[in-house]
């Protein structure tokens, strides 16, 4: 059975290499895709055969990229004034920050369950509007490294369209201090277990007496 999700994740990948393919994805921009139905967006979960029909719309858009769309702070935007853009652009460059966030937002896209590593290598990341991700190998070989790092872990889920070959998901492995220092969440003591020491006896010397 193959959910809206799913198709929509299908089709999402193939309309970015139709815009690739015709020069037609502005910089800074990325697109998103969701199926409609008459007054409203089809259920993800829903089964795709069941509540698909011609008279429904495809809807495609564009919106800025996280990236892009962020506000420089005052010190750095002065500072790209002030500097050379070469010593500026290199600082800038992160790719590996860049990928780590840009997967926390997939991760975090209402309605979605998983993020397929092919879509989030070959449509996600170029069309996040990073200068570097425009290289197939790049990308490629930067993923790699993540998952080999285990910065990045992987899995298996049912394959729409082959359930007979899973389609390989990624997810970040937020437990890794990279991870959270990129992510800032590294210094979020409220995540920390603090065990609490009870006077009196162990539960379960207490519940072994009660069943004599």
């Amino acid at each position: 059975m193959k959910t809206i999700e799913q198709v929509e994740l299908l089709f999402e990948q193939k309309v970015y290499e139709a815009l690739k393919e015709l020069d037609l994805l502005p910089e800074g921009f990325r697109h998103c895709v969701r199926f409609h139905g008459e007054k409203k967006d089809k259920k993800k979960t829903a089964d795709f055969e069941k509540n698909w029909c011609p008279a429904d719309s495809i809807r495609i858009w564009f919106e800025p990229s996280p990236e892009a769309s962020k506000p420089l702070p005052k010190s750095t935007a002065e500072s790209a004034v002030t500097s050379p853009p070469s010593l500026s652009n290199a600082k800038a460059a992160d790719p590996l920050s860049d990928l780590i966030r840009e997967l926390d937002r997939a991760e975090t896209r209402r309605g979605y369950d998983f993020v397929s590593l092919k879509w989030f290598r070959d449509a996600a990341l170029p069309s996040a509007g990073f200068s570097w991700a425009s290289s197939d190998a790049t990308r490629q070989n930067l993923l790699r490294n993540a998952i080999d790092k285990r910065l990045v872990l992987t899995s298996k889920v049912p394959n729409p369209k082959s359930p007979q070959f899973p389609v390989t998901a990624i997810r970040l492995n937020r437990l890794m201090p990279e991870v959270k220092t990129i992510l800032g969440s590294g210094d979020d003591k409220s995540l920390d277990f603090h065990p609490i020491e009870i006077r009196g006896e162990n539960l379960s010397a207490t519940i072994l007496r009660e069943r004599r």
